[in-house]
């Protein structure tokens, strides 16, 4: 199955050969998207092994099938192509029929709504849970008293919402209370992880090899997509002010990734005079050689539910700067582990990245508990034990 087309279809059970359902779970992209989706793809992937315990099979609903993933077709999951949506009607009609055909009783649902018409319609259909796991990014506002009232009674009445929310981190599950105004035993949350960066001494340069860096410079890197959401123009205005205003001429940024405003950025980095200091590395497989030959990782994003980006850094060894807000301080203690500075904060941030780049013992120390905690915190393995917990109780 690797690397081939799936065709479309449905795997339809004889009457009463799966008597407690199956599961169905819905992708948003296309099956060749990458970036942090290897993420969901290993959730899924735990879905079907807990399900092949018993007597449930599972079913991946892709919107368009190209390459599937390693994970994904090297696991039991059966593809289906075709859209979780309800407009037009015959696009409802084929989703309704792939769940009947299918004898789908559960779904798993990631970064959709809390409520919504949607859900009473797969009720009737036959869905009996439905569950959300949410890793979208931002800050949610309150919302006004007669608001959050008829959230409430949304969600005590139960046909219109899901039977349960997952959060990626504490801020996804406070917000799912304080904004979502759902009740707290609807709610949980599994903070990520990432598999551990083995580190290497010769990978110590790589990065200064792959870009022509000198060997004494002091990198910082980022990643990424190329969005202005991800504060990449941000970040090159920080840069501008160390080495075009502050002269810190051993001082090298390293963008990887790509993404819409990829080319705003790189005329941004023209405009501020940065030449081969702000260096964009595009898209990269080798994205961990990279990391551990670097000496700073930052992040700008305007807020994250839970990074990834920054438990990469942390574990590849960087001492790891990111702004004070979502999820972040759930990985990062400032001064101890990493640096939080205030959001959008120009003047902090410049400050801070310029005391670490002329304080190598200090880099060094917020390095080695960095790489301490995503081992004891944030592992792969440990984000799948208690993912696979909270599933037993809903499935």
């Amino acid at each position: 199955m690797k690397g081939e087309n799936v065709a479309l279809q449905s795997f339809p059970f004889a009457k009463g050969q799966r008597a407690d359902g199956n599961i169905l779970l819905v992708a948003n992209y296309a099956s060749d998207v990458g970036y942090a989706w290897w993420l969901m793809e290993n959730f899924w992937v735990q879905i079907a092994q807990y399900a092949s315990k018993g007597s449930k099979k599972c079913f991946l609903l892709y919107p368009k099938i190209t390459t599937v993933p390693p994970a994904i077709a090297e696991s039991s999951i059966q593809l289906i192509e075709g859209k979780f949506a309800f407009r037009p009607k015959p696009v409802r009609e084929r989703l309704k029929k792939i769940i009947r055909d299918n004898d789908i009783r559960f779904i798993y649902l990631t970064d959709k709504k809390n409520y919504g018409m949607e859900y009473f319609s797969l009720r009737r259909w036959g869905v009996e849970k439905i569950v959300v796991h949410d890793h979208a990014p931002g800050e949610r506002p309150l919302a006004p008293m007669w608001k959050r009232m008829f959230k409430s009674s949304v969600h005590a009445l139960g046909w219109f919402s899901c039977d349960h929310y997952i959060g990626v981190s504490k801020f996804v599950y406070d917000r799912f209370l304080e904004s979502g105004c759902i009740p707290a035993a609807k709610c949980s949350y599994v903070l990520n992880g990432i598999h551990p960066i083995t580190m290497s001494q010769d990978n110590r340069n790589y990065a200064r090899r792959q870009f022509s860096i000198p060997a004494e410079a002091v990198v910082v890197v980022t990643t990424g997509r190329a969005t202005y959401y991800k504060g990449i123009d941000f970040l090159i205005r920080c840069a501008h002010a160390l080495i075009n205003e502050q002269g810190k001429n051993n001082v090298y940024f390293l963008y990887c990734g790509d993404g819409p405003d990829i080319e705003a950025f790189r005329s941004q980095t023209r405009e501020c005079n940065l030449g081969g200091k702000f260096i964009f590395g595009g898209r990269r497989s080798d994205i961990s050689r990279i990391l551990q030959s670097c000496d700073i990782g930052v992040q700008a994003s305007q807020g994250e539910a839970f990074s990834l980006s920054i438990l990469e850094y942390m574990s590849a060894g960087l001492a790891t700067v990111v702004p004070d807000n979502c999820g972040n301080k759930e990985a990062i203690s400032s001064g101890e582990n990493g640096v939080l500075y205030p959001p959008r904060d120009h003047e902090n941030l410049v400050r801070t990245l310029s005391a670490l780049i002329d304080d190598e013992p200090y880099r060094k120390k917020l390095a080695a508990s960095a790489v301490d905690t995503v081992k004891r915190r944030f592992t792969i393995e440990k984000a799948n034990r208690e993912f696979v917990e909270v599933i037993s109780r809903i499935f």
